[in-house]
């Protein structure tokens, strides 16, 4: 049976979901407002942001790295805000996603204090507050909006690969949760065939449309790169262990709400968002290197598992998590290079010493041509470098792991109970 959160009690004939959008966009809005307390947001665009905020001056121009991932550009094009105004726009994408996570639980039958509350813990944490800093101009939030947007209209199958048709032109990223948005359309009962010719088509409307882009464009990031630049298995262990890093310092005690949810045996099938998500991740890392990025995705299954969390009377939990969070990136931000080990890390200059990262004469201008070690010498050689910065996020992310059991714990304790 069906464990999605589509199974949340009936909504009052009042909660329409216009008069949900309308609250989304001052939420969302205040949400942001509230982030740039904490963080403003960057007035110049940094590292692929300039490709996008080039691209965005004139999509047709092709000027960029990577022109198949259009989907903002063009947006921002369309609406008068390209070039000088486009990281405005790329504002108005933060918005849009605490707007659409909001909305999201909204539609899942939270009350419109956790639905903001779910938002505002959204908007403290990486997915927001990593844009204004190390990845300003990037567009990314937009592909968060649209998974939540997924799951949203799961059970109608022409939109659901429609929009996720729309999410691979924004990055094809998109394609590496297949085996997760193939979960979503099997819990909402969707019918296989359907799903065939959906997936199917989408691809095959994708590659169309790549190709088209690559004849007429040099492409740096084209699938030739990743074929000729695997970090797996070396690098992806390296990469996987700086995701671990992120989630830990810029997500924080939030995460906890993941582990609650996989420790509640009463969320079933449900539970596999998670994982299937994680996979996804793991497997993008086998050929990409942004760990901070791409491991955003763990947004999908926390908005989930957040709505389990507040659905089951555990506000003032959820809001503690959240207050602790966040005044601990106020203590010692994760955002700031100087405040966590993470950028040292990751410094190139630390990964070439250790032999992870092996620089190669570049075949073509702009081309990041790098060779990554084995997992002998990730192992051998960078975890020992680390271990002393490593070993105590290890034990953080395993100390926000408890608190989430023991929460669960703690539930069905009380639930014995009350059946006693």
């Amino acid at each position: 049976m069906p464990s999605e959160p589509s199974s949340s009690p009936p909504r009052p004939e009042s909660a329409r979901w216009y008069v949900d959008a309308g609250l989304a966009v001052v939420v969302g809005a205040l949400a942001y407002a509230l982030s740039c307390f904490v963080i403003g947001p960057g007035d110049e665009a940094k590292g692929f942001g300039v490709d996008w905020l080039s691209l965005s001056r004139d999509p047709a121009l092709l000027q960029c790295r990577f022109p198949h991932r259009m989907l903002a550009p063009v947006l921002a094009w369309s609406l008068g805000l390209g070039g000088a105004n486009y990281l405005l726009f790329v504002r108005g994408l933060a918005v849009l996603l605490l707007a659409t996570v909001f909305f999201f639980g909204r539609r899942r039958g939270l009350a419109v204090v956790d639905a903001a509350l779910v938002a505002v813990a959204i908007a403290l944490t990486a997915p927001i507050q990593l844009y204004k800093d190390h990845w300003v101009g990037y567009p990314d939030p937009i592909c968060y909006s649209l998974f939540l947007a997924n799951l949203l209209v799961a059970k109608r199958p022409v939109l659901f690969w429609g929009v996720w048709f729309v999410n691979l032109t924004n990055h094809e990223l998109a394609a590496f949760l297949l085996p997760w948005l193939w979960f979503v359309r099997r819990e909402a009962g969707g019918r296989v065939l359907h799903d065939v010719v959906g997936a199917g088509a989408g691809l095959a409307v994708y590659a169309a449309y790549y190709f088209a882009i690559k004849a007429k464009a040099q492409q740096l990031f084209s699938y030739e790169y990743f074929a000729n630049h695997p970090l797996f298995p070396g690098g992806t262990v390296v990469v996987l262990a700086l995701a671990l890093v992120h989630l830990v310092v810029a997500w924080g005690p939030v995460l906890a709400v993941l582990a609650w949810h996989q420790h509640t045996r009463a969320h079933g099938r449900e539970r596999l968002h998670l994982w299937l998500v994680a996979l996804g991740i793991g497997v993008i890392f086998c050929i990409a290197f942004d760990w901070a990025r791409h491991s955003n995705l763990i947004l999908v299954p926390f908005v989930l598992a957040s709505v389990r969390f507040l659905q089951s009377g555990h506000r003032i939990a959820y809001g503690v998590l959240v207050a602790v969070g966040a005044g601990l990136m106020l203590w010692i931000p994760p955002w700031a290079p100087s405040a966590w080990p993470t950028d040292a890390m990751a410094n190139i200059n630390l990964l070439v010493e250790t032999g992870m990262v092996n620089p190669l004469p570049p075949r073509f201008e702009g081309d990041l041509n790098v060779h990554f070690g084995s997992v002998s010498t990730a192992l051998g050689v960078w975890v020992p470098r680390v271990a002393a910065l490593l070993g105590p996020i290890v034990a953080m992310a395993v100390a926000i792991w408890g608190v989430g059991f023991w929460l669960a714990r703690r539930d069905r304790a009380a639930t014995s109970g009350r059946a006693a």
